[in-house]
């Protein structure tokens, strides 16, 4: 979780000075990292409910 959380902060902080510096290639790039990012955290999160229930 601490893992998803600073890498979402980067994200930000990426896409800002990417606005900043009119630089679009980067924040779409940063926005699609993101969704990938929160594509795996929710992949793994259900994995995880998915052992606690067989237990």
């Amino acid at each position: 979780m601490i893992g998803f959380v600073c890498f979402s902060l980067s994200n930000v902080l990426w896409v800002i000075w990417g606005a900043y510096a009119e630089a679009f290639a980067l924040i779409a790039l940063q926005v699609c990292l993101f969704l990938m990012n929160l594509r795996g955290f929710r992949k793994n999160f259900k994995g995880q409910e998915r052992e606690q229930s067989h237990d």
